[in-house]
Formats: C-alpha cells, structure tokens, sequence
C-alpha cells in the first residue's frame, strides 16, 4: 500500500465558520441587541403605567365632580 496516497486525504472535523451567537456589534447593527429589546420594552411598559394612571387618576377627578354637583341639588 502506498502510504503517500493514503496521507493525503485528510478530513475537517471541526467546521471553519459556525458561530453559534452573533456578535453584539451584529446585534447594534441590526437593531436586535437583547439590551435594547429590554430597554424599550421597560420604557414603553413605563409610558403604558403612567398613562394608565393618569386616566385613571383623571376619571376619579370626574366622579368626585359630579358627586359634588349632585349633593349640592
């Protein structure tokens, strides 16, 4: 058997090119750091809170109005 045929077939066990996570600067580029799907989400889940308050806040404003108004009739 000739040994420099059987030497020079070689096989790649470990593949060249499979990142399994993207680098963060990907992330940045593309708009889809996990950092900045959770800032926004806690911005927006803020902003939702504060608005939900606020019409809250306002309604009980109108029903403390319009108790007063009745009372006085």
């Amino acid at each position: 058997m000739n040994n420099t045929s059987s030497n020079s077939q070689t096989s790649q066990l470990i593949p060249a090119t499979s990142p399994v996570i993207e680098k963060p600067s990907a992330w940045m580029r593309d708009g889809y750091s996990p950092t900045e799907i959770i800032l926004a989400a806690a911005i927006l889940t803020s902003l939702l809170m504060g608005g939900t308050a606020t019409v809250i806040m306002a309604m009980v404003e109108l029903v403390k109005t319009l108790v007063q108004t009745k009372k006085r009739k």
